[in-house]
């Protein structure tokens, strides 16, 4: 893709250089479409990479504010990154729409209720706690799903995100904790420290369980060390660049 970044543009940002060549990579051919969710959901270009590609494009070489249709076609992706496993060019689409996504946050004004809903899920995913809370109080509140989706502005949400919550959550996990410690069963002398995550060992421990079983019985030791908080995906999805490196 030609792009027309100028020298002076391209210093005003230091995540510009490396964005313009991810632009440059792509060469319009349109494999990513047929992994894309969200196209062969709604058949919209613009809701496919390559789509994306071109407004995101329009948006940073421009210099341009995030328009409404930017954000709208951006924050559907899934960043599930399905495209890159077909894209025969090797373009590093998620470098490039976690850069549209801070833009997007630097530049745009969303609404009031936008804002605050976004603003309550960063305060909530992230801490295993806190989302334990949360997800009880969705499932008492599951049945008021149809009446609540009829509120105005965010009723619609509130009804999708209540459809999605599970209607009974698994026992905690008895690894869960600082420096939970595995021994290994088989002897190797492997010793690996792992990442539990924020929302998943609410919604579905069983996953750690499986991994830490498989570790330990190849003969690794598993540490879920102090002090680990989320690794930052949830915020950084929504742009918070900030919040996400802390």
């Amino acid at each position: 893709m030609q792009t027309n970044f100028s020298p002076a543009h391209l210093a005003s940002d230091p995540r510009l250089p490396a964005s313009e060549k991810i632009l440059r990579t792509c060469v319009h051919c349109g494999f990513c479409t047929a992994t894309c969710p969200t196209y062969l959901l709604l058949g919209d270009e613009l809701d496919s990479p390559r789509g994306r590609i071109y407004l995101i494009k329009d948006m940073l070489e421009n210099g341009k504010p995030a328009t409404a249709e930017v954000v709208k076609h951006v924050d559907r992706c899934l960043s599930c990154l399905s495209c890159m496993s077909t894209c025969p060019s090797g373009v590093h689409y998620m470098h490039l729409v976690d850069h549209a996504r801070a833009h997007i946050e630097e530049t745009y004004e969303r609404s009031w209720h936008d804002r605050l809903l976004r603003r309550v899920l960063g305060a909530i995913l992230p801490y295993p706690g806190r989302f334990r809370v949360a997800m009880l109080g969705a499932m008492l509140a599951k049945p008021l799903g149809p009446a609540l989706g009829a509120l105005p502005l965010v009723g619609a949400r509130l009804k999708a995100m209540l459809a999605l919550a599970p209607s009974k959550l698994p026992s905690r996990s008895p690894m869960e904790g600082p420096q939970s410690f595995a021994p290994a069963t088989a002897p190797a002398g492997k010793r690996v420290a792992i990442l539990s995550g924020c929302a998943q060992p609410v919604l579905d421990p069983a996953i750690n369980e499986a991994t830490i079983r498989l570790l330990t019985r190849h003969g690794v030791e598993v540490v879920l060390p102090k002090g680990e908080g989320c690794c930052g995906a949830l915020v950084h999805h929504m742009g918070r660049e900030h919040d996400a490196h802390a």
